[in-house]
Protein backbone atom coordinates (compact mmCIF):
# COMPACT_ATOMS: atom_id res chain seq x y z
CA UNK A 1 0.00 0.00 0.00
CA UNK A 2 1.12 3.53 -0.71
CA UNK A 3 -1.02 5.05 1.97
CA UNK A 4 0.54 6.22 5.23
CA UNK A 5 -2.34 4.64 7.15
CA UNK A 6 -3.00 0.88 7.39
CA UNK A 7 -6.32 0.18 9.12
CA UNK A 8 -6.03 -3.55 9.75
CA UNK A 9 -9.53 -4.13 11.17
CA UNK A 10 -11.38 -3.45 7.93
CA UNK A 11 -14.70 -1.64 7.38
CA UNK A 12 -17.27 -4.45 7.57
CA UNK A 13 -20.63 -4.28 9.37
CA UNK A 14 -18.94 -6.16 12.22
CA UNK A 15 -16.21 -3.55 12.47
CA UNK A 16 -18.69 -0.65 12.45
CA UNK A 17 -20.51 -2.38 15.32
CA UNK A 18 -17.21 -2.93 17.14
CA UNK A 19 -16.25 0.72 16.72
CA UNK A 20 -19.53 1.83 18.29
CA UNK A 21 -19.11 -0.52 21.27
CA UNK A 22 -15.54 0.71 21.68
CA UNK A 23 -16.71 4.31 21.46
CA UNK A 24 -19.26 3.79 24.23
CA UNK A 25 -16.58 2.30 26.47
CA UNK A 26 -14.07 5.14 26.08
CA UNK A 27 -16.39 8.11 25.47
CA UNK A 28 -15.92 9.62 28.94
CA UNK A 29 -12.13 9.59 28.53
CA UNK A 30 -12.38 11.45 25.22
CA UNK A 31 -14.84 13.89 26.79
CA UNK A 32 -12.30 14.63 29.53
CA UNK A 33 -9.63 15.20 26.89
CA UNK A 34 -11.94 17.59 25.04
CA UNK A 35 -12.66 19.45 28.28
CA UNK A 36 -9.07 19.56 29.51
CA UNK A 37 -7.69 20.95 26.27
CA UNK A 38 -10.54 23.50 26.30
CA UNK A 39 -12.36 22.86 23.05
CA UNK A 40 -15.23 25.32 23.48
CA UNK A 41 -18.48 26.52 21.88
CA UNK A 42 -17.96 28.36 18.62
CA UNK A 43 -14.68 26.63 17.74
CA UNK A 44 -13.91 25.11 14.36
CA UNK A 45 -12.47 21.63 14.99
CA UNK A 46 -10.97 18.93 12.76
CA UNK A 47 -11.77 15.28 13.58
CA UNK A 48 -8.98 13.21 12.02
CA UNK A 49 -10.03 9.68 11.01
CA UNK A 50 -13.69 10.00 12.00
CA UNK A 51 -14.49 6.27 11.68
CA UNK A 52 -18.10 5.70 12.73
CA UNK A 53 -18.52 9.33 13.80
CA UNK A 54 -18.47 8.97 17.59
CA UNK A 55 -15.70 11.53 18.20
CA UNK A 56 -17.31 13.88 15.68
CA UNK A 57 -20.50 13.84 17.76
CA UNK A 58 -18.62 14.43 21.03
CA UNK A 59 -16.89 17.39 19.40
CA UNK A 60 -20.19 18.66 17.97
CA UNK A 61 -21.60 18.72 21.50
CA UNK A 62 -18.55 20.65 22.72
CA UNK A 63 -18.52 23.34 20.00
CA UNK A 64 -22.30 23.75 19.93
CA UNK A 65 -24.47 25.15 17.13
CA UNK A 66 -22.15 28.13 16.65
CA UNK A 67 -19.15 25.87 16.02
CA UNK A 68 -18.21 23.44 13.28
CA UNK A 69 -16.69 19.96 13.20
CA UNK A 70 -15.00 18.90 9.96
CA UNK A 71 -14.78 15.09 10.02
CA UNK A 72 -12.31 13.45 7.65
CA UNK A 73 -11.64 9.83 6.73
CA UNK A 74 -10.29 8.05 3.67
CA UNK A 75 -13.05 5.40 3.67
CA UNK A 76 -16.38 6.22 2.01
CA UNK A 77 -18.13 3.80 4.41
CA UNK A 78 -16.86 5.76 7.40
CA UNK A 79 -17.85 9.09 5.87
CA UNK A 80 -21.39 7.94 5.12
CA UNK A 81 -21.76 6.41 8.59
CA UNK A 82 -20.61 9.65 10.24
CA UNK A 83 -22.94 11.73 8.07
CA UNK A 84 -25.96 9.51 8.78
CA UNK A 85 -25.36 9.18 12.52
CA UNK A 86 -24.64 12.90 12.92
CA UNK A 87 -27.82 13.90 11.09
CA UNK A 88 -29.88 11.31 12.97
CA UNK A 89 -28.59 12.66 16.30
CA UNK A 90 -29.42 16.23 15.26
CA UNK A 91 -25.81 17.42 14.94
CA UNK A 92 -26.09 19.79 12.01
CA UNK A 93 -22.68 21.27 12.75
CA UNK A 94 -20.72 18.28 11.36
CA UNK A 95 -19.27 18.49 7.86
CA UNK A 96 -17.80 15.28 6.46
CA UNK A 97 -14.98 15.14 3.91
CA UNK A 98 -13.51 12.07 2.19
CA UNK A 99 -9.75 12.46 1.87
CA UNK A 100 -6.84 10.07 1.28
CA UNK A 101 -4.58 11.07 4.19
CA UNK A 102 -4.73 14.74 3.23
CA UNK A 103 -6.04 17.44 5.58
CA UNK A 104 -8.41 19.98 3.97
CA UNK A 105 -6.57 23.09 2.79
CA UNK A 106 -8.93 25.64 4.28
CA UNK A 107 -8.56 28.38 6.85
CA UNK A 108 -6.84 27.15 10.02
CA UNK A 109 -8.84 25.22 12.60
CA UNK A 110 -8.99 26.11 16.29
CA UNK A 111 -8.25 22.48 17.18
CA UNK A 112 -7.48 19.11 15.63
CA UNK A 113 -8.19 15.84 17.43
CA UNK A 114 -7.70 12.20 16.50
CA UNK A 115 -8.65 9.06 18.43
CA UNK A 116 -6.88 5.76 17.74
CA UNK A 117 -5.30 7.41 14.70
CA UNK A 118 -1.57 7.45 15.41
CA UNK A 119 -1.44 3.73 16.18
CA UNK A 120 -2.45 3.10 12.55
CA UNK A 121 0.20 5.42 11.07
CA UNK A 122 3.49 4.20 9.69
CA UNK A 123 4.79 7.71 10.48
CA UNK A 124 2.83 9.08 13.45
CA UNK A 125 5.14 12.11 13.73
CA UNK A 126 4.17 13.15 10.21
CA UNK A 127 0.48 12.87 11.16
CA UNK A 128 0.99 15.04 14.26
CA UNK A 129 2.86 17.55 12.10
CA UNK A 130 0.01 17.60 9.56
CA UNK A 131 -2.50 18.11 12.37
CA UNK A 132 -0.42 20.99 13.73
CA UNK A 133 -0.23 22.57 10.28
CA UNK A 134 -4.03 22.51 10.10
CA UNK A 135 -4.54 24.60 13.27
CA UNK A 136 -3.89 28.27 13.90
CA UNK A 137 -1.10 29.55 16.11
CA UNK A 138 -2.23 28.82 19.67
CA UNK A 139 -4.57 26.12 18.38
CA UNK A 140 -4.99 22.71 19.99
CA UNK A 141 -3.47 19.46 18.72
CA UNK A 142 -4.82 16.43 20.62
CA UNK A 143 -4.69 12.64 20.27
CA UNK A 144 -6.27 9.78 22.24
CA UNK A 145 -4.36 6.50 21.84
CA UNK A 146 -4.32 3.00 23.34
CA UNK A 147 -1.26 1.45 25.00
CA UNK A 148 -1.44 -1.99 23.38
CA UNK A 149 2.36 -2.21 23.28
CA UNK A 150 3.03 -2.68 26.98
CA UNK A 151 -0.14 -3.68 28.78
CA UNK A 152 -2.92 -6.22 28.66
CA UNK A 153 -6.50 -6.17 29.92
CA UNK A 154 -6.93 -7.76 33.34
CA UNK A 155 -9.90 -9.74 34.64
CA UNK A 156 -10.23 -10.92 38.25
CA UNK A 157 -11.37 -13.54 39.13
CA UNK A 158 -9.73 -14.88 36.00
CA UNK A 159 -11.88 -16.15 33.13
CA UNK A 160 -9.98 -18.53 30.85
CA UNK A 161 -12.01 -17.61 27.75
CA UNK A 162 -11.44 -13.89 28.40
CA UNK A 163 -7.69 -14.46 28.82
CA UNK A 164 -7.44 -16.38 25.53
CA UNK A 165 -9.50 -13.84 23.58
CA UNK A 166 -7.58 -10.83 24.90
CA UNK A 167 -4.18 -12.50 24.46
CA UNK A 168 -4.81 -13.48 20.84
CA UNK A 169 -6.42 -10.18 19.81
CA UNK A 170 -3.77 -8.06 21.50
CA UNK A 171 -0.88 -10.10 20.07
CA UNK A 172 -2.34 -9.82 16.57
CA UNK A 173 -2.81 -6.05 16.97
CA UNK A 174 0.78 -5.58 18.16
CA UNK A 175 2.01 -7.63 15.20
CA UNK A 176 -0.08 -5.87 12.54
CA UNK A 177 -0.74 -2.20 13.38
CA UNK A 178 2.06 0.07 12.15
CA UNK A 179 2.81 1.89 15.44
CA UNK A 180 1.67 -0.24 18.40
CA UNK A 181 3.92 1.63 20.86
CA UNK A 182 2.94 5.20 19.94
CA UNK A 183 0.85 5.74 23.11
CA UNK A 184 4.04 5.25 25.10
CA UNK A 185 6.05 7.84 23.19
CA UNK A 186 3.70 10.77 22.70
CA UNK A 187 6.19 13.16 24.31
CA UNK A 188 8.87 12.24 21.76
CA UNK A 189 6.42 12.30 18.85
CA UNK A 190 5.06 15.74 19.73
CA UNK A 191 8.60 17.10 20.16
CA UNK A 192 9.77 15.71 16.81
CA UNK A 193 6.66 17.21 15.19
CA UNK A 194 7.75 20.63 16.44
CA UNK A 195 5.23 20.96 19.27
CA UNK A 196 5.68 21.57 23.00
CA UNK A 197 5.71 18.58 25.34
CA UNK A 198 2.08 17.46 25.58
CA UNK A 199 -0.16 17.47 28.60
CA UNK A 200 -0.87 13.79 29.29
CA UNK A 201 -3.85 11.81 30.58
CA UNK A 202 -3.81 8.10 31.39
CA UNK A 203 -7.02 6.28 32.30
CA UNK A 204 -8.50 2.79 32.16
CA UNK A 205 -12.04 1.58 31.67
CA UNK A 206 -13.22 -0.70 34.47
CA UNK A 207 -16.41 -2.69 34.82
CA UNK A 208 -18.28 -5.93 35.43
CA UNK A 209 -20.40 -8.04 33.11
CA UNK A 210 -22.78 -5.12 32.50
CA UNK A 211 -19.94 -3.01 31.04
CA UNK A 212 -19.06 -3.10 27.31
CA UNK A 213 -15.58 -4.52 27.95
CA UNK A 214 -16.31 -8.20 27.28
CA UNK A 215 -18.28 -7.41 24.12
CA UNK A 216 -15.56 -4.99 22.99
CA UNK A 217 -12.87 -7.67 23.26
CA UNK A 218 -15.04 -10.35 21.65
CA UNK A 219 -15.76 -8.13 18.64
CA UNK A 220 -12.10 -7.08 18.43
CA UNK A 221 -11.16 -10.76 18.34
CA UNK A 222 -13.68 -11.37 15.54
CA UNK A 223 -12.52 -8.35 13.51
CA UNK A 224 -8.90 -9.45 13.92
CA UNK A 225 -9.60 -13.16 13.30
CA UNK A 226 -8.09 -13.23 9.78
CA UNK A 227 -4.83 -11.82 11.19
CA UNK A 228 -5.02 -14.07 14.28
CA UNK A 229 -5.35 -17.12 12.02
CA UNK A 230 -2.62 -15.95 9.64
CA UNK A 231 -0.22 -15.51 12.57
CA UNK A 232 -1.07 -18.91 14.05
CA UNK A 233 -2.50 -17.32 17.21
CA UNK A 234 -6.02 -18.79 17.09
CA UNK A 235 -6.77 -20.70 20.33
CA UNK A 236 -8.83 -23.82 19.72
CA UNK A 237 -10.67 -23.32 23.01
CA UNK A 238 -12.31 -20.05 21.85
CA UNK A 239 -14.78 -21.95 19.71
CA UNK A 240 -17.42 -20.51 17.40
CA UNK A 241 -16.75 -16.77 16.89
CA UNK A 242 -20.44 -16.20 16.05
CA UNK A 243 -21.44 -17.04 19.66
CA UNK A 244 -18.35 -15.59 21.34
CA UNK A 245 -19.97 -12.41 22.65
CA UNK A 246 -22.75 -14.25 24.46
CA UNK A 247 -20.47 -16.96 25.87
CA UNK A 248 -17.85 -14.51 27.08
CA UNK A 249 -20.41 -12.24 28.76
CA UNK A 250 -22.01 -15.27 30.44
CA UNK A 251 -18.71 -16.55 31.85
CA UNK A 252 -17.74 -13.10 33.14
CA UNK A 253 -21.15 -12.76 34.82
CA UNK A 254 -21.04 -16.23 36.35
CA UNK A 255 -17.72 -15.52 38.08
CA UNK A 256 -18.61 -11.91 39.08
CA UNK A 257 -15.45 -10.83 37.31
CA UNK A 258 -14.09 -7.28 37.31
CA UNK A 259 -12.33 -6.22 34.10
CA UNK A 260 -9.82 -3.42 33.53
CA UNK A 261 -9.01 -2.22 30.01
CA UNK A 262 -5.66 -1.54 28.42
CA UNK A 263 -4.65 2.02 29.44
CA UNK A 264 -5.88 4.91 27.32
CA UNK A 265 -3.25 7.64 26.92
CA UNK A 266 -4.17 11.11 25.67
CA UNK A 267 -1.84 13.97 24.83
CA UNK A 268 -2.47 17.55 23.79
CA UNK A 269 -0.44 20.69 23.15
CA UNK A 270 -0.87 24.18 21.74
CA UNK A 271 0.74 25.02 18.43
CA UNK A 272 3.39 27.75 18.96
Amino acid sequence: MNRATDYVLGHTDLEIERLQIQAGAIADITRRLIGECEIKPGMRVLDIGCGAGDVSMLLAEAVGPSGLVVAIDREARAIETTRFRGETAGHHNIEVVATDDEIPNTRPFDAALGRYVLVHQRDPIAMIRRAATAVRSGGIVAFHEVAIHAYTSEALPRVALYDHVVSAARAALVATVPSPDVAGRLVTCFAEAGLPSPHLICECVIGDSTSPLAQWWALTYRSMLPHIARLGLEPACVGDPETLVERLKAEVAALHTQMVSIPQICGWALRP
